[in-house]
């Protein structure tokens, strides 16, 4: 049945009175002498077994201390050692094991993550006669869930009912905390329903505990149910049970990830006046929450009080601290705050130092990060993939190309798996500076080391290229996209079309154009904008004011950039009525105007003195002191 991998442990001498499994902690010898076959897939001989086959208490002693060492050795979690056990014993073919037993084997198998094995165990289970209980199966969904196969373990779970084995709390619980832990709190709340309202496999035996509520609050809190989550909490409250630190600060995590930070800190309040304290997961929380709504007084002030209550800040708490600071450019703070951490024996993650470079970047100290970059190791922190592509996009940033590409190399030199990320933060940086050969390479390799290109990749490309003058090429990797069926957005017509429409090639952008509804999409107001703004600079108006009309029937909403771009194009061609009419409908539209539009009216006004004085033509926006205000816009 089992493996012949198990032989690794056998001794390999006939005259062994003893079998012997070991390993640094723990040694374990079996209560009975006998020669051990060669191979654990041949049992003993005939003579061998029938001798120990008429030993009667034999089977009944084995039993015994098979249960008695193998509970103890579970819980020191040495698994491999009871399975190990378990293989030799049954090469013997003298012990015949119980159900308590082969559960005990089952859930070996499922704590190393091989519930396959466990089937195995399952089926062994039945073709011995025995009926499996709600342990068995218990076990085998905590298995399941383990491996992320919650859809299995939800199938098992209403397989138990046909074996005659109601759902217990503990079966219940730990599906829940599986599909919870999943992303799947859909289920686990319909799963939570039967417990509560009663279904033919549970009756009304099985009322979920305390531990219960708190598994499905904390799953509807991380997956932004918090209504639902709230409702759970009062109803925790009114079946008389005591909400503890967890389930509280389940609840203050998720009203602060969901911005409700004011209300998370009422029930901080109301925890407190129940005495219970808060821990430290919680004041991180509720710190987090403060930082994001940008009240860093209050979370400054919970921070003194986290320390005043002799609750020790963790990492998580330090990093929330510190890319707050990073984030509004403090990053001299930022560094203070390491200190500290660093004083109270709290050892910087990754995390916290990939924060802080990203903070130097921010500021434009690229040297400094790159010396925090080379000290991370000797710190006991691996710079990891985002490490580097946070650096990598400094120098990007700065024009630093040289730099960036070396970096890449050591990240590759060290096996250190390149993103998409990486990727794309490259192909921009070369492509800015025009070395195009080197992106074109890069893109190569790209493909070579299997990293599938996506939309924003080829968004950087065709950009790129086309701001380079190689308009053909970005062509060419458009149809190529066609060819290869991948799925283009409207970003990247878009792309191509503004730089198609800005080399004038008209006739290539407006073909692209009318064939978005072959590509399936629906140009939105950027890629009108675009357009228009091409068909006006080659005085094509007539065709550019029909989109306009055709923005309207598609539902697309012009905004401030559309109109200005036409009204340009009408003000270069000296039709000042049409300038007028577009002004008005900005007003209908309530489209506010912006520095541009306002350069429009003044030129307009310094062109034709007709509207100058008669203001009454303009719509309101236009007529405040024109000849001060406007020109101030202007300017």
């Amino acid at each position: 049945m089992f493996p012949a991998e198990a032989s690794r442990i056998y001794n390999g001498s006939k005259n062994s009175v003893s079998f012997l499994l070991f390993n640094n902690s723990f040694k374990l010898k079996l209560p009975f002498s006998f020669t051990p076959s060669l191979s654990f897939t041949t049992p003993f001989s005939g003579t061998e077994l029938s001798s120990l086959s008429t030993q009667q208490p034999l089977n009944q002693t084995l039993r015994k201390f098979l249960k008695e060492n193998c509970k103890s050795v579970v819980k020191k979690k040495q698994y491999d050692t009871v399975v190990l056990l378990y293989k030799r014993i049954n090469s013997t073919e003298v012990l015949v094991l119980d159900l308590v037993s082969l559960n005990i084997l089952l859930n070996c198998f499922c704590n190393m993550k091989r519930v396959s094995d466990g089937y195995v165990v399952l089926g062994r289970i039945l073709r011995m006669g025995f009926i499996p209980n709600v342990a068995t199966f218990t076990t085998l969904i905590r298995g399941l869930c383990m491996e992320r196969r919650v859809l299995k373990a939800t199938k098992l779970f209403r397989k138990m009912i046909a074996f005659g084995c109601k759902p217990n709390l503990i079966s219940c619980g730990t599906l829940i905390n599986g599909l919870c832990l999943a992303g799947n709190t859909s289920l686990a709340v319909k799963v939570f329903e039967e417990m509560i309202n009663g279904n033919a496999a549970f009756g009304h035996m099985c009322k979920p505990n305390i531990v219960v509520y708190g598994t499905i609050i904390n799953g509807l809190c991380k997956d932004g149910f918090v209504d639902k989550a709230k409702e759970l909490f009062l109803e925790v409250k009114v079946l008389g049970f005591n909400p503890n630190v967890v389930i509280y600060g389940s609840l203050i995590d998720g009203l602060c990830k969901n911005g409700f930070v004011d209300e998370a800190k009422e029930l901080f309040l109301e925890m407190k006046s129940r005495n219970i304290n808060p821990n430290v997961v919680v004041y991180s929380s509720l710190i987090h929450g403060f930082c994001c709504v940008g009240n860093c007084n209050e979370a400054k002030g919970l921070f003194i009080e986290m320390l005043d209550q002799g609750v020790q800040p963790n990492v998580v708490t330090f990093n929330v601290i510190i890319d707050e600071l990073c984030k509004k450019g403090r990053i001299d703070k930022a560094n203070v705050v390491l200190e500290m951490m660093v004083q109270r024996s709290v050892n910087p993650s990754t995390i916290t130092y990939n924060l802080l470079l990203d903070g130097f970047c921010l500021v434009g100290r690229i040297d400094d990060a790159k010396k925090l970059f080379v000290s991370m190791t000797s710190k006991g922190c691996k710079p990891n993939d985002y490490s580097y592509n946070i650096l990598i996009k400094g120098y990007c940033k700065n024009g630093s190309m040289d730099e960036a590409m070396s970096l890449y190399k050591e990240l590759v030199a060290k096996a250190i798996r390149p993103t998409i990320v990486t990727y794309n933060t490259l192909l921009a940086g070369l492509l800015q500076v025009s070395k195009v050969g080197d992106a074109q390479n890069l893109f190569d390799e790209m493909k070579v080391n299997k990293v599938v290109p996506n939309s924003r990749t080829y968004v950087i490309l065709i950009d790129g290229l086309c701001k380079n003058g190689y308009h053909s090429e970005a062509l060419e990797i458009f149809y190529n996209l066609e060819n290869c069926k991948f799925k283009v957005n409207i970003e990247i017509v878009s792309c191509l079309v503004d730089g198609l429409c800005k080399a004038k090639r008209i006739e290539t952008a407006w073909e692209l154009f009318e064939k978005l509804p072959h590509y399936h999409l629906l140009p939105n107001v950027v890629t009108y904008s675009i357009m228009i703004n091409g068909l006006c600079k080659v005085g094509q108006l007539e065709k550019a004011s029909d989109i306009l009309l055709d923005m309207d029937k598609n539902g697309v909403f012009s905004d401030v950039v559309t109109c200005n771009t036409l009204m340009h194009g009408f003000l270069k061609n000296k039709d000042m009525p049409k300038v007028i009419e577009l002004l008005h409908e900005m007003a209908q539209r309530n489209v506010m105007p912006d520095a541009s539009t306002f350069c429009i009216v003044v030129e307009l006004l310094s062109k034709d003195e007709k509207y100058l004085e008669n203001l009454n033509l303009l719509p309101s926006f236009a007529v405040k002191d024109p000849t001060r205000q406007l020109h101030d816009e202007c300017k």
